[in-house]
């Protein structure tokens, strides 16, 4: 995720934003596959950011005596960074009837990871800069 980290830094730079809070310190949790309401429960109960992933290249795999297991790196595309008082009630929401997301998540090619923020004005500023980045790519790629 190094690469993220600088992609994230040279589209503020661009926009003139020169944040105060420094993003390069969070402690992300690892991806894990965000495709019903149980695999959720791995998320804390804090305030905190967190990012939606969609598989865009799955890992390759090998067969090695009758069992399969990936070899290489998945590639993900960023599709949806929010903010929270409560990480896992919010992951939760997302698969309630009627949300806009939730048939895309119980397709099963989604990820997840998040940040734990207690500072809600540092949480902000995360949100703000990581939502500013995912927007400048939404444009960069239209």
């Amino acid at each position: 995720m190094e690469g993220i980290s600088q992609l994230v830094s040279d589209s503020l730079a661009r926009n003139g934003i020169q944040p105060s809070f420094d993003h390069l310190r969070l402690e992300w949790s690892r991806w894990f596959r965000c495709d019903s309401s149980f695999s959720v429960l791995l998320a804390p109960a804090k305030p905190g950011i967190f990012a939606l992933g969609e598989e865009i290249i799955p890992p390759t795999t090998t067969v090695e005596l009758r069992a399969s297991s990936p070899v290489g790196k998945r590639m993900l595309a960023l599709f949806h960074i929010a903010d929270t008082d409560d990480i896992g009630m919010a992951l939760g929401r997302l698969f309630l009837p009627g949300n806009h997301l939730r048939q895309r998540l119980e397709d099963g090619k989604c990820f997840v990871r998040y940040a734990v923020i207690e500072d809600s004005t540092e949480r902000s500023v995360a949100f703000k800069i990581f939502q500013t980045w995912l927007q400048d790519g939404a444009e960069k790629g239209s």
